[in-house]
């Protein structure tokens, strides 16, 4: 790790960074996957938490049937919305690391491969949808992460040019998207197996909770 960023704001991904998500996910996508006749686990889509749908399915279907894809995307999102957990709370850390950060004047965003619409439901029923001056999902016509769009575009929507934002996330997608927008990436990571592997994601830094990147972010304005 490096010494202290200096950014105006601060764009974070959605799923394992915010929010504890992955449960309502991984279960979801297991049984779409067996609503369509493929058999997948949950710790088989744990892995490629993040990936859009269409991605998972080729990784674990592979076939070439546009029809079949639809329908596990439909079931994903059916299976999805009926879980309990489908509006999950914040992770450990996250209000008062948002709180610390607003109260210093940087602008925050989300940057998700989720669409916008669906985000902000989710953000919302958390709470901490007040905290974020945009939320930007992987909307029609945009590429997902690892490309850069919607970073560039929450850049965008922020007035900020992405040299001076920091992307937050929990994924390698999240560091090559933050990389290929020119912006800075720090990983967060809530259990010590996911630190030990995400310390070969390339990121700026590591962390353990969003508490600490107040000590990662130099002064709103700092050269």
């Amino acid at each position: 790790m490096s010494g202290a960023l200096a950014v105006d704001a601060v764009v974070f991904d959605l799923d394992g960074t915010l929010i504890d998500s992955e449960r309502a996910i991984v279960t979801a996508a297991e049984q779409a996957f067996a609503d369509v006749g493929a058999r997948v686990t949950q710790l088989q889509v744990a892995d490629h938490l993040g990936a859009p749908l269409e991605e998972l399915y080729a990784l674990f279907v592979g076939d070439d049937d546009d029809a079949r894809m639809r329908r596990f995307i439909a079931r994903y999102v059916a299976r999805h919305d009926e879980h309990p957990d489908r509006f999950p709370p914040p992770l450990p850390g996250v209000v008062d690391g948002l709180s610390a950060l607003g109260s210093r004047g940087l602008s925050l965003a989300v940057g998700t491969t989720k669409p916008s619409a669906r985000a902000s439901s989710q953000l919302e029923a958390a709470g901490l949808l007040g905290f974020f001056a945009h939320v930007q999902g992987t909307d029609p016509g945009m590429r997902p992460k690892p490309h850069p769009d919607v970073v560039e575009r929450a850049c965008a929507a922020l007035g900020v040019a992405p040299a001076r934002a920091l992307m937050v996330g929990d994924t390698p997608r999240d560091v090559g998207a933050a990389h290929a927008a020119g912006a800075a990436a720090v990983v967060v990571a809530y259990s010590e197996e996911r630190r030990r592997a995400a310390a070969g994601f390339g990121a700026h830094a590591v962390i353990a909770s969003l508490v600490e990147l107040g000590a990662l972010t130099a002064s709103r304005g700092a050269a």
